[in-house]
């Protein structure tokens, strides 16, 4: 059972970048919080997430599944919930590490961007190499305006 963790307390000097979630690539396509969560490969591998979703779940989900993951679950676990298929309006994901720190936030805002927060160099480094249109969050998109 993953450690209960206490509401998110802001990072110490965390960077935090935008990207749209919708791509160019040759065949338009939504970059879903599975895709996001299998790009962070390691670094994520071994966190344990807190989730909110504003809208609720997708309509045919587990709820007992979606009630844990708002107390904290494992990325394993995270990702069986949410197959390339399951899109979101908005969500927040928080990533928290074994000393029950909050190393990572993803949000998703109105399945048209996602934010990314962290005080990890690498990860932002590593939004930045797959989204090149990645730059610095707006003012307020933390709610911290």
């Amino acid at each position: 059972m993953p450690a209960q963790h206490k509401d998110p307390v802001p990072m110490t000097g965390p960077g935090s970048l935008t990207f749209a979630a919708w791509r160019p690539d040759p065949h338009r396509r939504y970059v879903c919080l599975a895709e996001l969560l299998v790009r962070l490969g390691s670094f994520g591998l071994d966190l344990v997430w807190k989730v909110d979703l504003p809208d609720g779940p997708p309509g045919r989900s587990r709820p007992d599944e979606w009630a844990a993951a708002r107390e904290g679950i494992g990325s394993l676990r995270l990702l069986s919930l949410v197959t390339p298929e399951v899109q979101f309006v908005d969500g927040n994901y928080d990533g928290y590490d074994a000393d029950g720190r909050l190393v990572l936030e993803l949000q998703e805002f109105d399945s048209t961007s996602w934010d990314v927060r962290s005080a990890d160099p690498w990860v932002l480094d590593e939004v930045r190499r797959w989204f090149p249109d990645a730059r610095p969050s707006p003012p307020g998109a933390w709610g911290d305006a």
